[in-house]
């Protein structure tokens, strides 16, 4: 990986949930940051459909939406710090929670809003960060989570239209005025393979039955581009997982994470625009073939 120079390469990354951030792609974030580049979090719902105290799940009677909304701004820049992340972006709009849930027939859940105005804010986020990296859910959202799908569909229409306009308006920059820009767009991935390892060693250590991230999420690993080492940084994902203490799934998580992920310590992605990247080999930089190799 190589150190920006001059202008400060950027890595946005567009998020559903506080959580999301620490669970996906903490380990990616937490290594470009120390590498010195700009990192950028955006976090579209304020999780209030996640636990409340004493474990209350949406629809119990004492769960407050509000309640855990503050909560989970709190938790998120905790996790942000453990990061190193450079710049957050919380755009507060209600969480929908999952289908079937109470929150699911709600208008004004960040699912069901109307997408262009949205659009046109994550727009002018890119126009004012300028990322070089774009990364977000895949069309299915991973999981199937509406918000998770939300996010998607809307990042990528946003991205479009910055293609569409022929990248980025340039700025001048020491008297000139450089070409436009388009980012890379990725989504993040995890393979079978390593879904069914971290499956056997969480057996082995904690025991038949334990919770796993479900082979369902999983892609063939020959869809995988892009493989990010993340050795360096796995205890500061970890740490950025255990910011999140107030969710039983961020605490499930950790618990696996903390006896598989050293053995294999990376994040995969999918390039969205495989005609940017040369050759058969797997990518191990976001940044390959920008700006000279990052």
């Amino acid at each position: 990986m190589n150190t920006p120079e001059n202008r400060r390469s950027t890595l946005m990354v567009i998020h559903a949930h506080p959580d999301d951030e620490a669970s996906q792609t903490g380990g990616t974030l937490a290594r470009y940051a120390a590498e010195g580049f700009r990192t950028v979090l955006v976090t579209c719902t304020d999780g209030g459909q996640g636990d409340d105290a004493h474990d209350r799940k949406p629809g119990h009677r004492d769960h407050q939406a509000t309640r855990v909304a503050v909560r989970r701004s709190r938790e998120l820049e905790m996790s942000r710090t453990a990061l190193g992340i450079s710049d957050l972006v919380e755009l507060g709009y209600p969480d929908s929670g999952m289908h079937g849930s109470v929150n699911d027939i709600d208008p004004r859940a960040f699912s069901r809003l109307e997408g262009e105005p949205i659009v046109r804010r994550l727009e002018a986020l890119m126009e004012e960060y300028r990322p070089d990296v774009i990364v977000t859910y895949p069309p299915n959202g991973l999981s199937h989570h509406p918000d998770h799908v939300r996010t998607h569909e809307l990042t990528v229409a946003a991205v479009g239209r910055i293609r569409e306009a022929g990248g980025f308006p340039p700025r001048r920059e020491g008297g000139t005025s450089p070409s436009r820009r388009i980012p890379k767009l990725y989504y993040i991935a995890l393979s079978y393979s390593r879904l069914k390892a971290a499956r056997t060693r969480a057996e082995a250590v904690l025991g038949a039955g334990i919770w796993t991230p479900p082979l369902e999420i999983g892609v063939d690993d020959d869809s995988v581009t892009t493989v990010v080492d993340v050795s360096g940084f796995f205890d500061h994902k970890l740490r950025a997982l255990a910011a999140h203490a107030s969710q039983a799934d961020a605490a499930a998580l950790l618990r696996v994470l903390s006896v598989t992920g050293h053995e294999n310590p990376v994040e995969e992605y999918i390039l969205a625009d495989p005609s940017r990247k040369g050759g058969g080999t797997k990518e191990s930089d976001l940044f390959e073939g920008i700006d000279g190799g990052r």
